[in-house]
């Protein structure tokens, strides 16, 4: 507290509320516990301006401390000392006469054995934090002795009028007075409510009729609530750096004994002589003004204060309760959604595993358990389709009923799908009582938890052989128009001339030879013919476009695969016999097989199918970077043990080169000099 009486000069109060400067230097020991922290505290306090002259000396730990504090004028230790009760204690006890202030964030307990020996505090959070830290320094060195020239006097201001002796029946009445202000204050739930009822209480208590209230708003004190009494004047915002933001910018009350006596003092309205600030927590200042010079005394003050206090710990409170009413009212808006979000969800799993047991499709539905997708339930059209029994296939991995055995990229595709938030669509090929059928199977992910979670979904196949089969015919007629056309081009116009050639020959020499050679070019023409009449209707056995991947997918899914994986690493566009194709895939797929379960039967057995760059390769077991057979490291198929005297008919008939690759590794069959179409 600051108490200002007649000796008060007008420097100690200026429009930066900063101590006066002096000629005679103050030791000041910044403690702090890292030499970092202790240095730039130094430099900070050095670098205010205004005050006392002062030199500061860093100190990074409290045993320096305790060997320096003697000589010192005053100690500060830095919050982050604080925290360390040992330290604190040590510097505490060390500075013994020697004032101490705790510079820190945050309020400050008093009622801590070790901080009853402290003599000051400043909030290092504040704005001009070290300012106010100036201020505190000469007032609590000038309360110890340290410097007899500061004009700031603790004592109550001598007044001209005695005391007032004690009254019990006045006490008792004041004391009521207090328990019913604070009751009130108790009820206070709303700011604007709580402001007017401590100005009214404090005009209660102090039967001063002069009394209001300012609260801070973007650095200006604004008035909130204010007793009838107060002019109009009293009442206009004021900035922080004049007398009257003292009080807020301290935290410390401010009693003024006779403003009459400080000409650079302002009064807060005409006639006011005595004033006294107390600050109200961090959110403003309570004001209390008489036209009596030495109205105010410390009973008055200390009445105050208490009120003040009391009003600071209710708005603490307001604000704690009001944040936990906000968070509850947002945590039970945040459990509607998420209970109308689980409903809504619900009621869509619900609709869909209705629509899974009445749908025309074949459908499986999977939950999962561990993070691993199980089957729970198939439809009839699934039985059906599929040839397959609901109790024997139910609690199955999802991909061993899904999927062929052993096609790694699919069985990859539909864990990535269930792994997903989204439906996604797959192509699948799986062989049926009806042959080889081709299907695209959608992945229809469930989320019904409350937090979101997905617990499972549907599979739902649809049979797209016949527009596979359409779309493959109708490939395979583009590509044979294509060729019809180069033919006629290649094939029948080179006749044509000839014969054209000839005839004029004929006609301008009468040589009848001439005539047999234009016979025989109509004879070519109508060969050339037949075969794009063949050609065109399809009567003849051609290639056409043939997906390298589909091949060897369907060739794997008929073949026996004794529990090997395949992995088609590329795929290519070829120009194949598509039966043919598929001939010579099943028997290299089977031979591969075969041979690496005869090197080592121990190990899972991989087949690798891709595409090189002119042709394409099957390797069986060999490292990932070996997979793709380099074509120098091939031998001719003529020359190696394997018997691939099938397999050498198909490619002869398609014109492509076999060669084959055996190492500890694997083995790898390769075929060259195949058209991959763009």
């Amino acid at each position: 507290m600051q108490t200002v009486g007649q000796s008060i000069d007008s420097d100690s109060m200026t429009s930066k509320a900063h101590s006066t400067a002096h000629a005679d230097s103050r030791l000041i020991l910044y403690v702090a516990a890292t030499d970092d922290a202790a240095a730039a505290g130094a430099t900070a306090l050095e670098g205010v301006g205004d005050g006392h002259e002062r030199t500061v000396h860093p100190v990074d730990s409290a045993e320096l401390a305790a060997d320096r504090a003697a000589n010192a004028d005053c100690v500060v230790v830095d919050g982050d000392l604080v925290a360390d009760e040992d330290a604190f204690a040590t510097v505490v006890e060390a500075a013994a006469a020697t004032p101490l202030i705790v510079f820190a964030t945050g309020p400050y307990d008093a009622t801590q054995p070790s901080n009853e020996a402290v003599d000051g505090y400043v909030r290092r959070d504040t704005e001009d934090a070290h300012v106010h830290l100036v201020d505190e320094i000469a007032r609590v060195c000038q309360t110890a002795g340290a410097s007899p020239a500061d004009p700031i006097d603790d004592a109550p201001a001598e007044s001209s009028e005695p005391e007032p002796e004690d009254d019990p029946e006045l006490d008792a009445r004041t004391a009521a007075t207090v328990f019913e202000t604070t009751a009130g204050l108790v009820d206070c739930r709303d700011r604007d409510r709580l402001f007017r009822r401590l100005v009214d209480g404090a005009v209660e208590v102090l039967e001063f009729d002069h009394c209001w209230l300012t609260t801070i708003n973007f650095g200006e004190l604004v008035p909130r609530a204010a007793a009838p009494a107060v002019p109009d004047e009293a009442l206009a915002p004021a900035s922080l750096d004049e007398p009257l933001g003292v009080a807020f910018r301290a935290r410390e009350p401010i009693r003024i004994a006779d403003l009459a006596t400080y000409e650079w003092i302002e009064p807060p309205f005409e006639g006011a002589r005595s004033l006294c600030s107390v600050p109200v927590g961090d959110v403003g200042v309570l004001h209390v003004a008489s036209e009596s010079a030495d109205a105010i005394d410390g009973r008055d003050l200390a009445l105050l204060e208490g009120l003040c206090g009391f009003a600071a710990t209710i708005l603490e409170r307001n604000w704690t309760e009001r944040g936990i009413v906000n968070e509850r009212d947002r945590l039970q808006r945040e459990r509607e959604r998420v209970v109308e979000q689980y409903n809504r969800l619900k009621d869509e799993r619900d609709a869909l595993f209705t629509l899974f047991r009445n749908v025309a499709e074949p459908t499986v539905r999977y939950d999962l358990e561990d993070g691993e997708a199980v089957v729970t339930g198939v439809n009839a059209t699934f039985e059906a389709v599929f040839d397959v029994d609901r109790e024997e296939i139910v609690g199955d991995p999802v991909d061993a009923v899904a999927l062929p055995e052993g096609l790694a990229g699919e069985a990859a595709a539909l864990a990535d799908a269930i792994r997903g938030d989204e439906r996604t669509e797959l192509e699948v090929r799986r062989e049926t009582p009806d042959g080889l059928r081709d299907f695209v199977v959608t992945v229809v992910p469930l989320s019904v938890t409350e937090g979101g979670t997905e617990t499972g979904g549907l599979l739902v196949y649809e049979d797209v052989t016949d527009r596979k089969r359409r779309e493959r015919e109708l490939l395979a007629a583009t590509h044979r128009l294509e060729r019809l056309a180069d033919r006629i081009d290649e094939d029948v116009r080179t006749p044509l001339n000839t014969a054209r050639g000839y005839l004029e020959l004929a006609e301008k020499t009468g040589d009848a030879e001439h005539f047999e050679v234009v016979d025989g070019a109509h004879e070519e023409l109508s060969v050339r013919l037949q075969e794009l009449v063949e050609l065109a209707t399809g009567d003849t056995v051609e290639a056409e476009p043939v997906s390298l991947a589909d091949a060897a997918t369907r060739a794997w899914i008929a073949a026996d695969t004794s529990g090997a994986t395949l992995v088609t690493e590329d795929d290519a566009l070829l120009e194949a016999n598509r039966s043919g194709l598929r001939e010579l895939f099943e028997h290299v797929l089977r031979t591969t097989i075969e041979l690496e379960a005869v090197e080592d039967d121990s190990d899972p057995i991989t087949v690798s199918v891709g595409a090189t760059d002119d042709g394409f390769y099957v390797a069986g077991s060999r490292p990932g970077d070996d997979s793709d057979p380099e074509p120098g490291s091939l031998d001719d198929a003529d020359g190696s043990e394997f018997q691939l005297e099938l397999v050498e008919r198909i490619a002869d008939a398609h014109g492509w080169d076999v060669g084959v690759a055996a190492d500890d590794d694997g083995t790898a069959i390769a075929f060259r000099g195949v058209d991959v179409l763009e």
